[in-house]
């Protein structure tokens, strides 16, 4: 079956801005028109999601694990420290601790409350593992036993007003990124952790293939702390494997006790490995299947290549799952389940009459999958920024059109005309694609309307399907349309145009063609919610900052601010508040306003979906337009991914666009660039605002 393809890495942002308030009080379209046409059937996958604990909404879940012996009990645990103990049954939640209330839980993107396992005797002795960084004499990671006396309600004190806690493994960290910290008991009951590399791209020791430190490992331990029986050659005991990146999320099958793990790529792929006592896994030699350029030492061993690869087209930071072994979705039993953080993509990798791996697309979930979760019986379930769900079967499979004229969502004979119901829309600020100029319409079922959150993003009725035509030198070259699925994701579609420009095709994964002398890059399923996060509400430039500005409706040549029109033919729920009606972007090509709004719009469109709270970035930067530039987290801040080869640069350093990570980025190779998906032009123009306007600043504040 034809799979949801599609970049949409800008689908909803990009167009002419300009424009202020409403036009006289008009509104530019009469009334709301009908659609019943637009994808009028529900494009479904193999598999759907569905939310368990709808009503409850949790900070950064990182892990959701079962009771060891209570169906329907689980524990959510939050990176900022919290462990809710969730009641499936009655749906409610109680708090089994907050860590930061006792312990001074490292802050960064990577950090925090990261890990917890149930000792395989739990039912006897009440331990819990935890595995957190603290700073504690700099950032250290630790994992530590404590102790529950009430069955998992609560964790026993020490009667000095903290808690009985034993440290059982500490490591020192020498920067912010690349903690791994899953920690998981194995079928020989023994203690399984995750470290990564430690970070710093550079990494001039090559920690991950040195058998002197534990950064970069899968180590093994007792349930006192001291060292299994691994036989690892080396002057670390506790390394049962190494040569890894940042091994987040892994997972023993629990037919074949065999460890699954996913492992975090440097800039070209993500692995999925399995891991065995000994193995070395290549890192920082290798990334994927291919040698790296880094700078290593030769790997002690000769490395274990992955179970299977993929690449950035696919996903940005792989999210490691299980092997399937429910009784609820037969087709997939055996087969291991996995994601990506930033695409959202669900995978199943399954083995062929040969013994290789084939990976085959199950959903495009629209959501940071921080990772997954298998109960008692074997289900499994994701864990994501955005809630928890469980991963359940569909019985229906409809395949997409072939051609964007049979989708309803255009004139079926002449499909570059939007079709009857379509709302059309523009944006103030676009996201930058390679030059191309674009159109977009709004399609939402009837009866029903948008909402606008708090900060200012539309949320979607399900059934509802953005469209966007892309030309270049007027010539239409794609159609994206972004849907949004009865189950609650996201799924993206593109449609490649014919020379003739009389209709255009599905596209099937991503590609690169030469259009005329310029490279137009049709990307993949995977690439769609890179940018198209839940942090950033999914539709992106859909959201008052963009769209308070006039807007001449082609249908009745009236202009008038949308927000008023929408507002008025009842697409909108409830009318923007005041603090929204009076708040806009500004045009970074608009010479004549404040440089500091134009750079800062810019950022917020092209940027900020990724870079703020909940977003997919490694980053801990915040560039959404309504962020002070002192908290931003970029200004003064030194970078924990690399510098581009330019020692002592900072993200942002003020009056020095040349050290300044925020610009460079922007104008760097293709493998270094950002935005990272769909830039194969760099924005020269964009690229002199965001410079221009770093050199006038004086200071952070």
């Amino acid at each position: 079956m034809q799979r949801c393809l599609l970049l949409l890495i800008c689908l909803a942002v990009t167009a002419c801005g300009g424009g202020s308030g409403s036009s006289g009080g008009t509104v530019g379209l009469s009334e709301r028109p009908s659609n019943t046409e637009c994808l009028a059937f529900d494009p479904t996958a193999e598999v759907q999601l569905t939310p368990i604990a709808p009503s409850l909404s949790f900070n950064a879940p990182l892990l959701m694990l079962p009771h060891p012996s209570l169906p329907g009990i689980f524990y959510v645990v939050e990176q900022g420290g919290v462990i809710h103990r969730l009641d499936l049954n009655t749906q409610t939640r109680s708090q089994l601790v907050d860590l930061s209330a006792t312990y001074s839980l490292s802050e960064c993107n990577e950090c925090g409350l990261l890990g917890m396992a149930f000792d395989p005797a739990f039912a006897s002795n009440g331990f819990i593992y935890l595995s957190l960084t603290e700073n504690t004499n700099g950032m250290t990671s630790f994992v530590a036993r404590f102790e529950s006396t009430d069955n998992g309600q609560s964790l026993r004190d020490d009667g000095a007003g903290g808690l009985d806690r034993t440290n059982l493994l500490e490591q020192q960290q020498p920067f912010s990124n690349h903690n791994g910290g899953h920690i998981a008991f194995g079928p020989d009951n023994l203690l399984y952790v995750g470290l990564g590399d430690g970070g710093d791209a550079n990494d001039p020791g090559n920690r991950a293939q040195s058998l002197s430190t534990r950064l970069g490992k899968i180590l093994r331990i007792n349930t006192d702390g001291s060292p299994a029986n691994n036989g690892v050659s080396g002057s670390v005991p506790e390394i049962y494997a190494y040569g890894l990146r940042n091994p987040w999320r892994w997972s023993f099958d629990r037919d074949t006790g065999d460890l699954w793990a996913g492992d975090v790529g440097q800039n070209q792929f993500e692995e999925i490995n399995q891991i065995t006592l000994g193995g070395n896994y290549g890192w920082r030699c290798y990334e994927g299947f291919q040698r790296t350029n880094n700078s290593c030492s030769a790997p002690a061993s000769d490395p274990i290549a992955p179970v299977a690869a993929y690449g950035r087209s696919d996903g940005i930071s792989v999210t490691g799952g299980y092997v399937y072994r429910g009784n609820n979705m037969p087709a997939l039993r055996g087969a291991y389940l996995f994601s990506d953080f930033g695409s959202g993509t669900l995978w199943a990798l399954e083995r062929q009459p040969d013994d290789s791996y084939q990976r085959r697309t199950l959903l495009e979930t629209g959501r940071n999958v921080a990772s997954f979760a298998e109960d008692r019986d074997g289900e499994l379930y994701l864990i994501t920024f955005s809630g928890l769900f469980r991963i359940d079967p569909v019985n229906v499979d409809v395949e997409l059109p072939q051609r964007l004229s049979e989708t309803g969502c255009v004139q079926a004979s002449a499909p570059w005309q939007p079709g009857d119901g379509l709302i059309p829309y523009t944006v103030i600020e676009p996201f930058w694609s390679d030059g191309a100029d674009k159109t977009r319409y709004m399609a939402l079922p009837n009866g029903t309307s948008v909402s606008v959150d708090d900060s200012g993003d539309f949320q979607f009725p399900r059934g509802s399907v953005l469209v966007k035509h892309f030309t270049l030198s007027q010539r239409l070259i794609e159609t994206r349309l972004y849907l949004h699925n009865a189950d609650g994701s996201w799924s993206g579609y593109s449609y490649q145009w014919n020379d003739a420009g009389t209709d255009a095709e599905l596209v099937d994964g991503a590609q690169d063609v030469d259009l005329g002398g310029q490279v137009w890059h049709y990307p993949s399923a995977g690439e769609c919610n890179l940018c198209h996060t839940a942090a950033a509400g999914f539709s992106l430039g859909l959201e008052t900052l963009q769209l308070n500005t006039d807007f001449t409706y082609p249908g009745t040549g009236r202009t008038a601010n949308q927000l008023a029109t929408l507002a008025g033919i009842g697409v909108l729920g409830q009318p923007p508040t005041a603090a929204q009606r009076e708040r806009r972007l500004t045009p970074s090509r608009d010479d004549t306003a404040s440089i500091t709004s134009r750079a800062r719009s810019y950022l917020h469109t092209n940027c900020s979906q990724c870079h703020r709270p909940g977003g997919t970035s490694q980053s801990g930067m915040d560039l959404r337009f309504t962020t002070p530039l002192a908290q931003t987290g970029a200004c003064g801040i030194v970078p924990s991914n690399g510098d581009l080869g330019r020692p002592g640069a900072q993200l942002l350093s003020p009056g020095d666009a040349e050290n300044s990570l925020l610009y460079l980025r922007m104008v760097a190779d293709q493998a270094s660039r950002m935005p990272p998906i769909s830039t194969l032009q760099v924005d020269t123009r964009g690229a002199l605002v965001i410079a221009d306007w770093i050199n006038q600043l004086g200071s952070c504040n």
